[in-house]
């Protein structure tokens, strides 16, 4: 008798191991085929645009010699301030000028008596110190800073006194920047002397100041 229930019991252990291998088995299915998945391989871009702004300002469209005297080196008034922002730009920008001039150079042209003054003087150097009574034009420079990277003025209008760089009908630098740079300006002075043999009339040149990006 002994032997017939220990395996009856040892039946009744093995029933119930099994019912909960089951349970445990169906309750893994479920819980798996509930549970939420994330597929692979999913990404997603985000975009976005920063815009460079380059401008250039000039403080006055005219400045005036007046009436020029060949006893002294004359000044105009005023003088011409240009201010230059670069945002937004890490190559910086350059401001460059070029004028009208006459008969293919740059200078102070009389339409009535088709005579120039020359820029900066007869030779067309790129830098002279004008002197009364002789012929010649140009400007001079100096910058103030503004916030970020400084201008670099052009070493032939980085000039005081009566010391002038040559304005050509060719584009050239006035200053540059190389990163951003914002409210820095640049101030240009123009100076022009005439001699005892420079004809009488009126006398003009116009200059365009340009600024874009290096």
């Amino acid at each position: 008798m002994r032997y017939n229930l220990s395996v009856r019991y040892v039946g009744v252990l093995l029933g119930a191991a099994f019912v909960f291998l089951a349970c445990g088995t169906l309750m893994a299915f479920f819980l798996g085929a509930f549970r939420p998945s994330l597929a692979s391989g999913q990404t997603v871009t985000v975009s976005a645009t920063v815009t460079k702004t380059i401008s250039c300002s000039e403080s006055t469209t005219t400045t005036s010699f007046g009436t020029l005297s060949s006893a002294a080196v004359n000044t105009s008034a005023p003088s011409v301030s240009s201010t230059m922002a670069c945002i937004n730009d890490l190559g910086g920008c350059t401001l460059s000028i070029n004028d009208a001039g006459g008969g293919g150079n740059g200078g102070l042209w009389s339409a009535a008596t088709s005579h120039l003054i020359p820029s900066p003087n007869a030779a067309y150097a790129a830098t002279t110190t004008l002197v009364a009574g002789t012929e010649g034009f140009g400007i001079n420079a100096t910058t103030t800073a503004g916030s970020g990277t400084a201008f670099t003025l052009n070493s032939n209008y980085n000039l005081s006194g009566n010391a002038v760089g040559k304005i050509t009908t060719s584009t050239a630098t006035l200053v540059s920047t190389t990163a951003t740079t914002t409210g820095a300006s640049v101030v240009v002075t123009h100076l022009a002397a005439i001699s005892a043999y420079t004809p009488g009339g009126s006398y003009t040149d116009t200059i365009t100041y340009g600024c874009v990006a290096n």
